[in-house]
């Protein structure tokens, strides 16, 4: 290879990273998304490029198992659980319906396809990923508290302090009967008088 070669090929590789970066853009996609109450929650998607329309704009599933999968499509009639929206040229909006447990263990990447200079350019962002909202931490089961205990109803009570003053009631009656029975008893026999009996003679024996 000549001299003259080699600095072909060096000024060839410069100029189609010039050409590169001219043409490049970036994807802007946030990092973490919380689940809302209802199951659903919003990816917005943006891109840089000098441009006032896009080609294609799309969101991709990413697992650690499996390879990248689409999930919604510019132009696509239907899309599972997914509604797309245009806010303006440069920002879109993918909206996901019945989020699940096992949709927060994936990630999800968007995609531009913008054409400048009658060229393609495809772009994607870091992918976002779901985090749980109050609905999903509610499916985490928690150990129950233990029950608290239960008062008795007003009424309820009511009637049981009725009994026991009753009972307190009848209790100190039959106390006071008693103790009026005793100083009775006691009294009677203080008042009563003593007789002395009085001793029979004793029968006197014949003489012999």
């Amino acid at each position: 290879m000549t001299s003259c070669s080699f600095i072909f090929i060096i000024f060839t590789i410069y100029l189609s990273c010039i050409f590169h970066r001219s043409h490049g853009f970036e994807v802007i996609q946030p990092e973490n998304r919380t689940v809302n109450p209802d199951g659903s929650a919003s990816i917005s998607c943006e891109h840089t490029a000098n441009v006032n329309s896009v080609e294609d704009v799309r969101l991709n599933v990413i697992s650690l198992t499996d390879k990248p999968r689409l999930l919604c499509q510019k132009g696509k009639k239907y899309c599972k659980n997914i509604s797309m929206h245009e806010e303006n040229p440069h920002k879109w909006l993918f909206i996901m319906l019945n989020i699940g447990p096992e949709a927060m263990t994936k990630k999800y990447e968007c995609g531009f396809t913008v054409r400048t200079d009658d060229l393609d350019h495809t772009e994607t962002g870091t992918p976002t990923k779901l985090l749980p909202g109050q609905k999903e931490a509610a499916c985490i089961r928690q150990p129950s508290p233990p029950p608290c205990p239960q008062f008795p109803q007003p009424p309820q009570l009511f009637w049981i302090v009725i009994g026991l003053l009753a009972l307190m009631f009848l209790y100190s009656c039959v106390i006071t009967s008693f103790f009026i029975r005793l100083r009775c008893s006691n009294r009677e026999a203080r008042n009563s008088t003593y007789v002395e009996m009085r001793k029979a003679p004793q029968p006197r024996n014949p003489p012999f």
